[in-house]
């Protein structure tokens, strides 16, 4: 998710190697799932052993939103959830396949209705205390049903969940539900510690853990949060001992701090600095290969934008090839759907949209607006990316007599104008939480879904049956071809116009060896085996 809509922001969307500038994305993200045996590599669990430096100090941009797995929607605090709290199951470090976590195996019955899992033995949360079916059963009713959750829309079919005893835990379906274990494997169904949450409302505000590889034992959300190795953590320990992490929300303090070796690894450098960061010896730029999709959102709640011709014109108005060069400096991919890039069941076939400026005025003068309108535009200030996007989408709507006025906010801010669909058009983007599509096509299709798609408040209902069908289809084929029907509606219909496939931006020091993000923008696997030396 993102800031994504995800996640619900981002909300979504979750190694590859450390990609040289202008690298391809090259993802290849392929569903499969394997039972029993999921023991990780052994690695070194002697603290610090290989590490000549135990912290990691890591600089964001945004601030913690919160480290309630049900509530973040903010990227930056789903990927330190992911530090903090296991699951079931989860994804792999390439983001393609889902792997055994606090579950060790489970079954699948024949008629896939009824999923059962077996906790492997001795896992413990981070304060010694065992992990056990009932804490997972509790976890996943929260995540489903509680009133606090946004993410209860994903396992609708689920009917019952039982723990049979410590170690068992026993769903039940009403329907086959395809992305059941890539849900399962999102951090919003972290297993958690139901005695410890119960006893303290302000849990998650303070120093929360769970029986991931890290605990967090300091947290400022405006300002800073520490991560601790978490000991009991069942898997191989972290190299390093500490994550720090600071909020540094300006792009040009970010970037000195790194160059004057204060933090070791940056988020989201400004395009324009990359050649000047990698003219640095010392420092290092990378993109990772990820699940994002920028995209411009049409609120039909926004006269005229309710108007699909209106839609339409402004979407063959834009030169999204010259929208890339300025915001990613040709680094990202021109998008063709609203699908992440080479996702599972994206639609490699979907043309590539081309600027078409007669076609553009012909529609808006159908539409009954000849000679344009004045419309606002609702970005981020400190994305320097979006700022490019959105003075392209400005050029290039004035071509054919729409007047766009650029309100720049700082990201809530932002997004909280956006939320209404009354305030015009607005620049957002969206990362994967997971590895099926079922999410990112229930937030931007299904106008019920969670998300009024991605906040456009458009609705079809025969594409919000499609949505459902897709999800509960297990054949692959069948499921893609729905999928490619929902892709090419969102084409058609323009309730929002998809405009780059970016990568995940980072910039690190030469010091630093190993640090990865996973297509799906998280990065705890890491920092189970990154090391930091002396600088």
């Amino acid at each position: 998710m993102t800031p994504s809509i995800a996640s619900p922001a981002r909300r979504t969307p979750r190694t590859r190697s450390t990609a040289a500038l202008g690298g391809l994305l090259t993802l290849a993200l392929t569903l499969s799932a394997c039972g029993g045996g999921g023991t990780k590599e052994t690695a070194d669990s002697s603290p610090g052993a290989t590490s000549s430096v135990d912290t990691l100090k890591l600089a964001n941009a945004v601030a913690v939103d919160t480290l309630d797995p049900i509530q973040a929607s903010a990227n930056e605090s789903i990927w330190l959830d992911q530090n903090i709290y296991a699951r079931l199951v989860q994804t792999d470090p390439t983001g393609t396949k889902i792997v055994p976590d606090l579950a060790d195996k489970w079954e699948i019955s024949a008629d896939q209705l009824t999923y059962t899992f077996h906790l492997r033995p001795g896992v413990k949360f981070a304060d010694g205390t065992p992990v056990t079916a009932q804490d997972a059963k509790w976890s996943i009713e929260r995540a489903r049903a509680g009133e606090d959750s946004a993410w209860g829309f994903l396992i609708t079919p689920v009917t019952d969940i039982t723990a049979t005893d410590d170690q068992t835990l026993t769903i039940k379906l009403s329907t086959p539900h395809a992305p059941l274990l890539a849900d399962l494997a999102m951090y919003a169904y972290a297993v958690l510690p139901q005695k410890a949450v119960e006893a303290d409302k302000d849990f998650f505000d303070k120093t929360p853990y769970g029986a991931g590889p890290f605990k967090v034992t300091s947290l400022s959300a405006q300002s800073n949060l520490v991560l601790t190795r978490n000991d009991n953590y069942w898997g191989p320990k972290p190299k390093i001992k500490t994550v720090e992490v600071s909020i540094v929300t300006d792009d040009n303090t970010r970037l000195l701090q790194l160059q004057g070796g204060q933090v070791d690894v940056i988020e989201n450098p400004a395009g324009n600095v990359l050649k000047q960061i990698q003219a640095n010896p010392k420092l290092r730029v990378d993109l990772f290969d990820s699940t994002r999709v920028d995209f411009v959102s049409l609120p039909l709640k926004t006269k005229p934008l309710d108007n699909v011709k209106v839609r339409q014109a402004i979407k063959a108005a834009l030169d999204l090839g010259r929208m890339n060069t300025l915001a990613y400096q040709g680094n990202a991919k021109v998008a063709n759907t609203f699908f992440p890039y080479k996702m599972l069941f994206w639609d490699e076939a979907a043309p590539e949209p081309k600027q078409d400026l007669a076609k553009a005025k012909q529609l808006l003068a159908d539409a009954g607006y000849p000679d344009g309108f004045t419309i606002p535009l609702i970005a981020v200030s400190a994305d320097a990316a979006g700022q490019a996007q959105a003075v392209v989408i400005k050029d290039d709507l004035a071509k054919i007599g729409i007047t766009v006025d650029i309100q720049s906010f700082e990201l809530s801010t932002a997004y909280d104008k956006q939320r209404p669909g009354t305030n015009g058009m607005g620049m957002r983007y969206w990362t994967n939480d997971i590895i099926d599509p079922d999410e990112v096509a229930t937030f931007g299709a299904d106008g019920g879904g969670g998300a009024n798609a991605f906040n456009s408040y458009w609705k079809d209902e025969a594409v919000t049956a499609l949505v459902n069908q897709a999800r509960s289809e297990t054949d692959t084929t069948k499921r893609a071809d729905l999928y490619a029907q929902i892709q090419t509606a969102i084409a058609d219909q323009v309730p929002f116009i998809p405009l780059a496939y970016a990568p995940f931006r980072y910039a690190s020091g030469s010091w630093v060896k190993g640090f990865k993000a996973s297509p799906l923008g998280n990065y705890n696997d890491s920092l189970l085996t990154l090391t930091v030396e002396g600088h």
